[in-house]
């Protein structure tokens, strides 16, 4: 990561996390990755970037984006079906989604509920080319994507669930 510095994040226990830049493969852009130290150190978190993140497996890609799709259909057809949208996206399926996408930022996290694991998730933030005024939200555990939706802003309680460490 480049330009790494601190920044406010008020569910920090010391009020605080750190940003820092660096490209994402999968968007070929450069964005804004947010971690806290208190939960992982900068090279853990730089060694998820690489080893997950960025090199995420042919199988994993495909079902993000069949996830995006899947969740485009659903908004274009349920919720807004008068939605102005650019031309092909409303036909895009498989890969061909990801060229209406744009990546701003990611949140690496520690489980919240096990702090001893070491598997870290992500949730992924972006914006599509059409007037749906939310973001998407790619929920990721280690290499697997759990889910894509509207941006809800759960955080680490969007990847872990408390029950599953009781």
């Amino acid at each position: 990561m480049e330009n790494v510095g601190k920044e406010e994040d008020v569910y920090a226990s010391n009020g605080e996390a750190t940003s820092g830049f660096g490209l994402f493969v999968l968007s070929n852009e450069r964005i804004e990755y947010h971690f806290r130290e208190e939960d992982m150190s900068l090279d853990e978190a730089e060694s998820y970037i690489e080893n997950y993140l960025n090199n995420l497996p042919e199988q994993t890609i495909d079902e993000l984006c069949k996830k995006m799709c899947a969740w485009k259909d659903d908004i274009l057809a349920d919720c807004y079906p008068g939605m102005k949208c650019p031309d092909g996206l409303s036909d895009a399926q498989g890969r061909e989604i990801l060229r209406f996408i744009s990546v701003s930022d990611i949140y690496i996290y520690r489980n919240p509920y096990d702090k001893k694991d070491t598997l870290l998730g992500a949730s992924v933030f972006a914006g599509m080319d059409w007037d749906f005024e939310d973001g998407i939200e790619i929920i990721i555990k280690g290499k697997e994507v759990l889910e894509v939706r509207e941006f809800l802003g759960y955080g680490e309680y969007a990847i872990w669930e408390e029950n599953d460490y009781r």
